[in-house]
């Protein structure tokens, strides 16, 4: 029977007195991270956030929908065309099956061959080749797996900052795969907008304070019986507000007011007007269109998202295409969470260019079950219609998102 990888190879190296056995060695890391529930490489955000169920021989769409009060996105149809034979081998089988996530990388002859003169090379120490041999291998591994999970981080990140709503377009952000969508179905009354910009101008200007409108902001959702845990909002927000004239205001009075506010002193401050902390979400993926690395970052950072502290979901496997049916010459790796790492080697006898193939692939679904107590506020990239204060006098801080549509659409029609 043939050799399925080059993993098995290296037959001549030992490691604390055994053969290298690669395969052998990453089979027992991934079990003990998946006994310790933890991640083998990086932490991901979903990793708090979320627990994974155990992977299910079958689960229905319907049965997601039912429980988790998720909407699919319909395809969109001719005038006279039936319904389309859905396939069951990815992502356009949104209404019966878990969608399937995955990618293969390539190592090539010519990359082996550098291994190969490490392997051989007699002036190297034993030692020594087993650690650069390892880490040639391991980051293909090591993508493989994360490349899966990068999807759930992608698909709440671009939710929590997008009304609850995940897209996925080929020619943006999923090169190679499919248009598809989930709504999250977030209640209306959680999708809010700010009345002004969050921006220098509006502050210096006295017409808006971050500061208060966060603790008006949360003390409205407590009224609710929402608790706000944690705020989400990207990096330059984070400093800016940081930053602000109003908030050196606040944590240092008139007379101190151009000094620079700690982290520490920024945490206070949050903690005494009621503010949770803020995550700061540093997030970029990887994409690959036409061959080029391409880095993309799924958080909007004109959003903010206000979240209960620690776990609002569950992430769903199914069980891996792979496992139910193997095929001979493939080398299995289950990774934990329903996540299957295989390997395999081509060349003349299959017609193909010699190489060895890794595949990282797994049927993945994240479902937020407090997603009524998670709060959506776009405060940047907003058409400003209306003032901060009302005919009243009453100080207007945000409004939901369709009453601010319905204000800017109202505007526009009074422009034409």
């Amino acid at each position: 029977m043939p050799t399925k990888s080059i993993f098995t190879t290296f037959t001549g190296l030992h490691k604390a007195g055994s053969p290298l056995d690669l395969l052998a060695t990453w089979r027992k890391s991934f079990d003990k991270a998946s006994e310790r529930e933890v991640a083998l490489f990086q932490k991901m955000y979903t990793d708090g956030w979320f627990t994974y169920n155990t992977p299910q021989m079958s689960l229905t769409a319907e049965a997601i929908v039912g429980k988790y009060q998720i909407r699919f996105m319909a395809t969109l149809l001719g005038d006279e065309s039936p319904s389309p034979l859905r396939r069951s081998d990815g992502f356009d089988v949104w209404t019966k099956e878990i969608p399937r996530v995955g990618q293969t990388f390539v190592m090539f002859a010519r990359d082996y061959r550098k291994l190969m003169e490490v392997y051989e090379n007699p002036r190297l120490k034993e030692a020594d080749k087993v650690k650069q041999i390892e880490k040639t291998l391991k980051h293909q591994m090591q993508d493989a797996y994360l490349g899966c999970k990068d999807v759930m981080d992608f698909i709440v990140l671009m939710a929590f900052s997008n009304w609850g709503v995940a897209k996925f377009v080929p020619a943006i952000n999923n090169p190679g795969g499919r248009a598809y969508e989930v709504d999250y179905t977030m209640p209306d009354a959680n999708k809010l907008v700010s009345v002004l910009n969050w921006t220098t101008a509006n502050t210096k200007a006295g017409k808006l304070n971050p500061i208060l409108f966060l603790s008006v902001l949360c003390a409205a959702l407590r009224a609710r019986g929402i608790e706000p845990g944690e705020i989400l909002m990207s990096q330059e927000l984070a400093t800016w507000l940081r930053m602000d004239s109003t908030t050196r205001l606040l944590a240092h009075g008139t007379d101190k007011q151009a000094q620079t506010v700690t982290k520490s002193e920024f945490s206070a401050l949050l903690e005494e007007n009621e503010i949770p902390p803020i995550t700061v979400i540093r997030r970029k993926m990887g994409i690959s269109p036409d061959g080029k690395r391409q880095a993309i970052e799924p958080w909007n950072p004109n959003f903010i998202a206000i979240k209960p502290a620690g776990v609002i979901g569950e992430i769903q496997p199914a069980i891996e295409d792979s496992e139910l049916i193997e095929e001979e010459n493939v080398d299995y790796l289950n990774a934990g969470n329903g996540i299957r790492i295989s390997k395999w080697r081509t060349g003349a006898s299959t017609g193909q260019t010699a190489g060895e193939y890794t595949e990282g692939a797994g049927r993945l679904l994240p479902l937020i079950t407090e997603i009524g107590q998670i709060v959506c506020l776009q405060v940047r990239g907003i058409t400003e219609k209306e003032a901060a204060v009302d005919a009243n006098g009453t100080t207007t801080y945000y409004r939901t998102k369709a009453d601010y549509d319905a204000a800017v659409a109202a505007a526009s029609l009074e422009t034409v």
